[in-house]
């Protein structure tokens, strides 16, 4: 059972009008809505704080989605979703260059692999 005591006098007498007005049925209602709605919006601040941080530079990709209380692949899904381009990471050019050529060099291995395994069905 959720159990608050209220010590300002001005906030108890909103919580007493939102009561009266038929917002909600009674106090318990009313805190339990307002402390979902805190914890929502604290989600939506360090997911927005976390993305700031990352297009700055100043945390990784890793860093950010923890930072966010996400997996990274749903951390990437939002970026994605915001139009926000995933920051790679590279010591160097040459770095850079030797990456593009090993995926380059992997994708013709695949092709050569599947134009294999193509013939040897077409052939059987």
């Amino acid at each position: 059972m959720l159990q608050i005591e209220i010590h300002s006098p001005a906030l108890e007498k909103e919580v007493e009008a939102l009561i009266c007005a038929g917002l909600y049925p009674d106090s318990h209602t009313l805190m339990v809505d307002a402390l979902e709605n805190l914890v929502k919006n604290k989600k939506k601040s360090r997911l927005n704080a976390s993305i700031q941080l990352y297009q700055a530079g100043e945390i990784t990709l890793g860093r950010a989605s923890e930072l966010a209380g996400m997996h990274r692949f749903e951390f990437e899904e939002v970026l994605k979703a915001r139009g926000i381009l995933k920051i790679v990471e590279v010591g160097s050019v040459e770095e850079l260059k030797a990456g593009v050529s090993r995926i380059k060099s992997l994708h013709r291995e695949k092709d050569k692999t599947e134009a294999k395994r193509d013939s040897l069905h077409q052939s059987g």
